[in-house]
């Protein structure tokens, strides 16, 4: 059976899709990719999706299709675009995506659409996106984009980034310390790794490099290539690392964004974007220590620093940093846990001053993995955290090995609630003081793999 064969139950119908579309109308048309034109449509059920169209006539995109299909019917993260389905008849090659209402970063650089702090929440959530790519999609095995740049970010209503385009991208190992792969170099002018555009050879830190180019573009308010009048053209990856190295990185940051910078905010977030296009690929970042530095930028900017981080208990490697901060007129209202013989995930519902609820990103059960065993732990608007319960165990079965929190209890000035998972492996009990409690923070992937949380004041 041929990949295309399993994947059945993705295929849309031709003549759905031109319904949805308006026979590919240009009234609908939304954009050009690399392979082909996309166009917004309205699915049955009300369903709002992007549509590629691959330009088959001019032989485009073959390849790419199938390694897009494959890429997003394996891999599932919350900051990775969401594949709906596919159609390959009548010598149509379509790809079906979950349309992302803000369309793709690129055209909010120049803009002030974006404050510091929404630029910030986009830089990190889509280095966690990539962060999943290169370290948590399965055993032996890594994804390499191959072409990240600021339009092929996407963002949602909610200015949540998505990453999309997996046309490109190639699968490397991950036993060796360095790995790599020898392949024709492919990407876009501007962001591509030097060294990769010069050698052919594909690394992990290919992707990094431009990143750090998609970085200075939200610090700087300017696109990668940026355009003079007589036509010449220059990279802002030499120019960020020009007036980096020479202190004058002010001189190139959109005034309008530097007025709402805190000096350490900025000064943590440049430092990242430089460290990305050192020429030297082993003094380059990982994605995990990218990740890390955005959210130490974020906080350093609302001014989370008055809050203190204890913990962590579990894996201090595994999956991928999450992080739920409760702001001073935030209330915690519920924690939703699916766990078994362990803690799989967490959705946080908070309650903001004017009684609304929102809730969280899914922390943990990544590629679908689910315990079974749903449970609501709900606080009435009095209650506070005082403390938690929890075993750090390890996980069997198929994915054996992972250091993860196998139960956990939470404490309230009313009550205990939990267990929830199994009580097995080393304990932790942590106390503190009504209302120091200030939300959580852990790594998390297929499991929940360790937690801590954030208080205010002295535990």
């Amino acid at each position: 059976m041929s990949f295309i064969q399993e994947l059945d139950h993705l295929k849309i119908p031709l003549e759905h899709i031109k319904l949805a579309t308006n026979n590919f109308s240009d009234d609908n048309f939304i954009g050009q990719g690399g392979f082909g034109r996309v166009y917004k449509g309205e699915l049955p059920l009300s369903t709002t999706v992007a549509v590629k169209r691959l330009d088959v006539k001019h032989g485009q995109g073959q390849h790419e299709f199938l390694m897009e299909i494959v890429m997003l019917s394996s891999y599932k993260h919350d900051n990775l675009v969401s594949l709906v389905g596919f159609c390959d008849e009548n010598n149509e090659k379509i790809i079906v995506y979950k349309h992302e209402a803000r369309g793709s970063l690129d055209k909010y650089l120049t803009t002030n659409d974006l404050t510091w702090v929404q630029r910030l929440h986009v830089c990190l959530g889509a280095a966690n996106g990539l962060n999943y790519l290169h370290n948590d999609v399965g055993e032996g095995h890594r994804v390499l984009h191959r072409d990240i740049k600021s339009s092929n970010i996407l963002l949602d209503e909610n200015w949540e980034a998505k990453i999309s385009d997996f046309g490109l991208s190639k699968i490397g190992p991950t036993n060796q310390e360095f790995s790599f792969l020898v392949t024709n170099a492919c990407g876009t002018p501007g962001y591509i790794d030097p060294l990769y555009a010069t050698t052919d050879v594909l690394t992990k830190e290919s992707d990094v490099y431009s990143f750090g180019v998609v970085l200075f573009e939200v610090l700087c308010g300017r696109l990668a290539v940026i355009k003079h009048y007589n036509d010449e053209r220059q990279y802002l990856s030499q120019l960020a690392k020009l007036h980096y190295k020479e202190g004058k990185l002010d001189e190139i940051i959109d005034p309008n964004l530097q007025k709402q910078m805190k000096p350490n905010s900025l000064r943590t977030f440049s430092r990242i974007a430089y460290q990305c296009l050192k020429k030297d690929r082993k003094q380059r970042p990982t994605m995990g220590l990218i990740v890390e530095e955005l959210q130490n930028s974020l906080e350093l900017q609302i001014g989370c620093r008055r809050i203190t981080r204890i913990g962590l208990w579990g894996s201090s490697t595994g999956g991928s940093p999450w992080s739920l901060q409760l702001d001073n007129n935030q209330k915690l209202r519920k924690i939703t846990i699916d766990h078994k013989d362990w803690i799989y995930s967490l959705i946080f519902t908070t309650q903001d001053f004017n009684g609304l609820l929102h809730s969280s990103k899914r922390y943990g059960g990544d590629s679908g993995y689910r315990g079974g065993t749903i449970s609501e732990v709900n606080f009435d608007p009095d209650e506070e955290i005082i403390g938690i319960l929890g075993t750090i165990g390890s996980s069997t079965g198929r994915h054996a090995g992972f250091t993860v929190i196998s139960s956990l209890s939470f404490v309230t000035n009313k009550k205990i609630d939990g267990p929830f998972g199994k009580e097995k492996g080393a304990h932790f009990s942590v106390p503190w003081d009504a209302g120091s409690f200030a939300g959580f923070y852990g790594r998390a992937g297929l499991y929940m793999d360790g937690l801590g949380c954030y208080l205010r004041g002295i535990m």
